[in-house]
C-alpha cells in the first residue's frame, strides 16, 4: 500500500487526515506562540518552532484540498490522485501486456491533468495562506509581534549577559511598538540585572517606551545603585515627556528629592523634577544656588528650565534674575519659563533683558535631554532667535506699557521678531480699545507709585495712564491679530 493510499485511501481516512492535520496545525500553533511569547529563552529554538508551525500549515492545506478534491477540484479527482502508474506498469510487464507511456513523475503526488491540476495548486496555495493568516490572527498578530519585539524579548531571557544586552540593543533600535506584558516583564527583570550595562540599557528602554508602571523599579535603582542613578532618573524624565499621564513616575520622583544618590547627580535630578513637574521648588532653588556657586552653567540652565517648567508664580524672582545670566542658554530657558508663567509682573525683567541684548541675530542654542545613544531627541530649548523668545514671553503679559515700548524697539530686529512685535501691538491695542486693559493700567499705576515710594524711577519707559495708543502702530501693521498668546503662537509657527 502506498503512502497516499494509507492516508487518503478511503473517505474516512481522508476526513481523518483533514481533521488531524488542521488540529495539529492550530493546536501546535497556539502552543508554540504562547511558549515563545511567555518563556522561550533560545532564539534558535524559536526559529525552528516558527518553521515547524508554518510547515504544519502547509501540510494542513494539502490534506484539506485532497479531502475535498471531489467537490472543489473536479469529479474523479480522488481516483486519479490515488492512482499509482508505476504499480500499473509493473503489473503489465509481469503480465506480458503491451508497453504504455508513463508520465514523467515519481508517483508520489499525482494530480489530475488539464485545468484540474491548475485548480488543485491554486486551492493548495490559498488554503495554506488562509490557514497561516487565521492562525496568526487568532494569536493576536503573532508573526508581527515575533518579528519585533519578540526576537529581542527572547534574547533578553537568556542566561548570558552578552545575549541579554544584545536583546536590549535590538529592542532599543526600533522602539515603535506598545509595551506588552511580556516586554514589561523582561524589562523589569533587566532593570534588576546584576550586570550594570544590562540594567542601564533597560532603564533607557523603559524611559523611551514610557512605561509608567516601571517607575518604582527605576526609583529603587536610583536608591540602591549609585552608578545607575543618572540613567534611572533620566529614564523617569523620559516617562514624563510622554503625552499620557505618569502618576507613578511623578510620585516616585517626589520620593527622590532628598535621596543622597539622587543629589549626587544634580543634573539628572533636576531634569527629572522638571519633566515630571514635581513642585520641589526649594530643592531646585538650592540646586540653582549650587550651580551659581560652582559657576556650573549646565546646572544653572537645568534648574532654570525645570523651575520654568513647573509653572508656579513663586519662581518669578529666580527666573527674572536668570535673565541676567552670562550664559545665553540660561537666559533662553528663563524667558521660556516666564512665557509659561503668563504673569503681568514678568514684563519689566523681560523688557530689560531685551534692551540689554546687543545682537538681534543671537540664537538660543538647541538643548536636548541627555538620553542614551540612539535615544529619540527630546528638545528642552529649541534653536530660536533670542529676542523672539523674549517677545513671545512679553506677549503673554498684556502690560499696557508695551503699547509704546513695542513701537520704540521694533527697528533693526530680525524679521520674525519684528513680525511678532507688530502682532503683539495690534492684539494689545484691540484689548485696550475694548477696555480689557483697564485693570492692568491701574495695576501698573500702583506699581509705579510703590517704586517711587521706595526711591525707584517708576520703571523703564515711564508709562502714564492714558497714553497707550498715542505712539501709533508699528509700521506695516498686519491685517488681523489675535490675543497676545495667539501672537506668540504665530511667531512659534513662523520660527
Amino acid at each position: 500500500m502506498s503512502f497516499k493510499t494509507a492516508l487518503f485511501g478511503s473517505a474516512g481516512r481522508r476526513w481523518g487526515a483533514l481533521v488531524l492535520s488542521n488540529g495539529a496545525f492550530y493546536g501546535a500553533g497556539y502552543a508554540f506562540h504562547r511558549y515563545i511569547d511567555e518563556s522561550a529563552q533560545s532564539p534558535g529554538l524559536t526559529f525552528v518552532l516558527v518553521a515547524v508551525w508554518m510547515a504544519l500549515g502547509v501540510a494542513a492545506a494539502l490534506c484539506t484540498v485532497v479531502a475535498l478534491g471531489e467537490t472543489l477540484v473536479q469529479r474523479g479527482f480522488t481516483e486519479k490522485f490515488l492512482r499509482d502508474e508505476m504499480a500499473e506498469l509493473d503489473a503489465r510487464i509481469e503480465g506480458g501486456g503491451d508497453m504504455v507511456d508513463v508520465p514523467d513523475d515519481d508517483g508520489e503526488l499525482v494530480v489530475p491533468t488539464k485545468d484540474g491540476g491548475i485548480r488543485f495548486w491554486l486551492l493548495f496555495v490559498m488554503f495554506a495562506v488562509v490557514g497561516l493568516v487565521v492562525s496568526n490572527g487568532a494569536s493576536g498578530g503573532f508573526l508581527q509581534r515575533y518579528t519585533h519585539p519578540g526576537v529581542a524579548v527572547v534574547h533578553m531571557r537568556s542566561d548570558d549577559p552578552a545575549v541579554r544586552r544584545t536583546g536590549l540593543n535590538m529592542l532599543a533600535g526600533r522602539l515603535d511598538f506598545d509595551a506588552s506584558p511580556a516586554v514589561q516583564a523582561v524589562v523589569t527583570a533587566a532593570l534588576k540585572d546584576p550586570d550594570e550595562g544590562v540594567a542601564a540599557r533597560a532603564a533607557f528602554v523603559a524611559g523611551t517606551l514610557g512605561i509608567d508602571g516601571l517607575s518604582p523599579v527605576l526609583a529603587d535603582m536610583v536608591r540602591t545603585k549609585p552608578a545607575l542613578s543618572f540613567a534611572g532618573m533620566i529614564a523617569m524624565a523620559q516617562i514624563g515627556h510622554k503625552p499620557r499621564p505618569a502618576p507613578q513616575a511623578r510620585l516616585a520622583a517626589a520620593g527622590l528629592v532628598d535621596e543622597p544618590n539622587a543629589l549626587a547627580e544634580p543634573l539628572a535630578l533636576t531634569y527629572m523634577l522638571g519633566m515630571l513637574r514635581v513642585p520641589a521648588i526649594e530643592r531646585l532653588r538650592d540646586l540653582h544656588a549650587q550651580g551659581v556657586a560652582k559657576d556650573d552653567a549646565d546646572l544653572r540652565f537645568a534648574t532654570i528650565w525645570a523651575l520654568g517648567h513647573i509653572e508656579d508664580a513663586q519662581v518669578l524672582p529666580v527666573l527674572a534674575k536668570a535673565l541676567e545670566d552670562e550664559a545665553l542658554a540660561v537666559r533662553c530657558a528663563a524667558a521660556m519659563g516666564l512665557e509659561k508663567l503668563v504673569v503681568f509682573e514678568s514684563s519689566e525683567p523681560l523688557r530689560k533683558a531685551f534692551e540689554a541684548s546687543k545682537d538681534p541675530l543671537a540664537r538660543c542654542p538647541e538643548t536636548l535631554l541627555p538620553v542614551q545613544e540612539d535615544g529619540p531627541p527630546i528638545v528642552l530649548v529649541p534653536a530660536r532667535n533670542y529676542e523672539l523668545t523674549l517677545v513671545r514671553a512679553l506677549a503673554t503679559t498684556d502690560d499696557p506699557l508695551l503699547l509704546r515700548w513695542l513701537v520704540e524697539h521694533q527697528e533693526g530686529r530680525e524679521y520674525r521678531t519684528h513680525k511678532l512685535m507688530k502682532l503683539a501691538w495690534e492684539s494689545l491695542k484691540k484689548k485696550d480699545d475694548s477696555g480689557q486693559l483697564r485693570a492692568l493700567r491701574q495695576r501698573r499705576l500702583q506699581l509705579e507709585r510703590l517704586q517711587a515710594a521706595q526711591g525707584g524711577d517708576g520703571g523703564p519707559g515711564g508709562d502714564r495712564p492714558g497714553d497707550g495708543g498715542a505712539a501709533g502702530a508699528p509700521d506695516g501693521g498686519a491685517d488681523d491679530a489675535g490675543a497676545a498668546g495667539s501672537a506668540a503662537a504665530d511667531a512659534g509657527a513662523a520660527d
